[in-house]
């Protein structure tokens, strides 16, 4: 009998866990990430720019990560959302197509101009959606980007830290400054996910113990 390595072995047990398909009113992570139910989505064939992504338009600086965020949240809303599996990512995370009154998220983030097509995994089928995007010029392509997988290729470039559909900060509580008492509250500051290092995080907000809190 031919045993799998360790290796596959992971591969195969995450792909087994992960269900085929989940429905319901979803948290927005960033822009090509979702959670609904306790399942963590990655948006198939699609790359929105990172949390902390700066891009220009109007010869002026914005957060790009943040604007495709909040507009996914907008799409979403408190609206039930089915997204069905396309594959298993090495974390262990859904990789899927959504949808949310009818519409398919994955395509509708390209064709708005907050996220491109991820030709490596899949984004072909979107290219039709950024020709669009580019020849109305909206989102991204309405100024100059970096696209995100070159981004990430940075060290030096800040990490994704996720950006919910936020309010303003928390104020600073005692000598370890920012505190949140849950979850709920760190989201509604947009801080959310929090990791080890960076203001806010506590182990109580970290259930599983990887070191990143309220994911």
């Amino acid at each position: 009998m031919r045993l799998l390595s360790p290796a596959l072995l992971l591969t195969v047990t995450a792909y087994a866990q992960v269900p085929a398909s989940v429905t319901g009113i979803s948290t927005v992570t960033d822009g090509d990430t979702l959670q609904i139910r306790g399942v963590k989505i990655r948006l198939h064939g699609v790359d929105a720019p990172e949390s902390a992504q700066q891009c220009r338009r109007n010869g002026a600086l914005y957060g790009c990560g943040r604007e495709a965020a909040f507009a996914l949240a907008d799409l979403v809303g408190a609206r039930n959302v089915t997204c069905l599996r396309r594959d298993t990512d090495s974390y262990g995370r859904m990789v899927g197509v959504c949808t949310v009154g009818g519409v398919e998220v994955n395509r509708w983030l390209v064709e708005q101009g907050h996220a491109l097509p991820y030709l490596e995994y899949g984004g072909g089928v979107y290219q039709d959606a950024e020709r669009r995007a580019k020849a109305a010029r909206k989102g991204l392509h309405a100024g100059t980007f970096q696209a995100p997988w070159d981004y990430r290729k940075n060290p030096a470039n800040p990490p994704t830290a996720g950006t919910p559909k936020a309010a303003s900060p928390l104020p600073a509580a005692g000598s370890s400054g920012v505190s949140y008492p849950n979850c709920s509250a760190a989201r509604a500051a947009g801080t959310a996910p929090v990791r080890v290092g960076q203001p806010g995080y506590g182990k109580h907000l970290d259930r599983d113990g990887d070191g990143v809190g309220c994911e």
